[in-house]
């Protein structure tokens, strides 16, 4: 169950530094380092310190790397005895301040296949199982067989795509190397690739093989960390405790404040709408005559041959049906009157055979009155 649960622990480890909160956390942290002085900036380079372990041949070559900078310290054959290998890595090491320090695998690159690979941006977030599955089909070795890891190069954003650059190499070449330096005292907490003279900066090892180095110091400035939060905390939670009778009494006075805005704001409106009501009428008058005075000018201005039978009278217009002996008239006359305009048949006259008159539908715009 721990071997369960370790695994799933380290899986959504490397979903998290992977993804968007991984790429964000990357940025965060080269954004504050670069805003450090100077010389906080060396002094934190030269806490990431790495020891280089270069194998070949049977000769050991060990360096020290510090801000891409590798200063080889000495090398020796692997043919010696092996407690005096120890005893001499270990004086190397204390030598140079280095004890504590995480130590890599240097490998040639000739041991290293190197391959780019356009993915879809959805598997960004899961890349560690993506490139696992994908392993023996873009490349000779299956998943078991090797190490591996990856650099992300930029994204196509057009495409929905983005670049990788993936470094494998098989577990035969690494694995024997890596037990003959942990027999020497030199136990390694990743593998590095060398490219033109400096390390890619990669880690081939995976999670669960790699030695942990934690330095005493770390433990005192952690310890020291921790303290400085627990030290904010209780200043935050007594300058809340102080505050807290201040901000009930504003709330309450804010409370107050805003009842009688809402008080005000309702009296506002009951003004507004009796306001309204009051000039509702006035203004309708004032934009349109009323209906029986366009009654009254519709029966002055018909002729004695002319008669409804339908009048309609909404808001802007006026639809009259009817018949007469002369419909063709009623347009002239309908517009000479100062409440309507813009008169117009609606379809065609016809006659009607029981009558002999013809029979109309006369459409026109009320005007609005001389106030509106």
């Amino acid at each position: 169950m721990a071997i369960a649960l370790n695994n799933k622990i380290q899986y959504w480890s490397a979903r998290v530094q992977n993804g968007p909160v991984g790429e964000f956390f990357r940025w965060w942290s080269r954004e504050l380092q670069q805003a450090l002085p100077a010389k906080w900036q060396e002094r934190l380079q030269h806490a990431l310190r790495r020891v280089i372990l270069q194998s070949d041949s049977g000769q050991l070559r060990l360096g020290v790397e510090e801000n891409k900078s590798l200063d080889w310290l000495e090398t020796y054959s692997l043919d010696q005895d092996v407690s005096l290998q120890r005893q001499r890595n270990h004086s190397l090491l204390e030598k140079h301040d280095a004890s504590e320090v995480p130590r890599f695998l240097l490998l040639d690159p000739v041991h290293v296949l190197r391959k780019e690979l356009k993915l879809p941006v959805a598997a960004e977030s899961n890349l560690q199982q993506v490139l696992t599955f994908e392993m023996d089909r873009q490349t000779p070795f299956r998943a078991g067989d090797v190490y591996f890891t990856w650099k992300k190069l930029e994204s196509e954003k057009e495409s929905g795509q983005f670049r990788v650059q993936l470094f494998v190499v098989p577990r035969r070449v690494v694995d024997p190397a890596i037990e003959k330096l942990a027999t020497s005292g030199l136990a390694v907490s990743g593998v590095d690739i060398l490219e033109g003279g400096e390390t890619a900066g990669v880690n081939l090892l995976p999670a669960e093989k790699r030695l942990r180095v934690l330095n005493p110091r770390s433990r005192l400035n952690w310890g020291l960390a921790a303290a400085a939060v627990v030290l904010l905390l209780v200043l935050m939670v007594q300058s809340l405790s102080l505050r807290a009778g201040r901000v009930d009494e504003l709330e309450i006075a804010i409370a107050d404040v805003q009842d009688e805005a809402r008080r005000v704001q309702r009296l506002r409106e009951q003004v507004e709408e009796t306001s309204e009501a009051a000039s509702f009428l006035t203004r309708r008058r004032a934009a349109s005559p009323m209906a029986i005075e366009l009654l009254a000018d519709i029966t002055r201005i018909l002729p004695d041959n002319t008669y409804l039978d339908r009048l309609v009278i909404s808001e802007d217009s006026v639809l009259m049906q009817g018949k007469s002996s002369n419909a063709q008239q009623l347009i002239e006359l309908v517009n000479k009157d100062e409440s309507l305009d813009n008169a117009a048949f609606r379809g065609s006259t016809r006659l009607d055979t029981s009558t002999g008159l013809e029979i109309f539908e006369v459409s026109a715009e009320i005007t609005p009155g001389e106030d509106s």
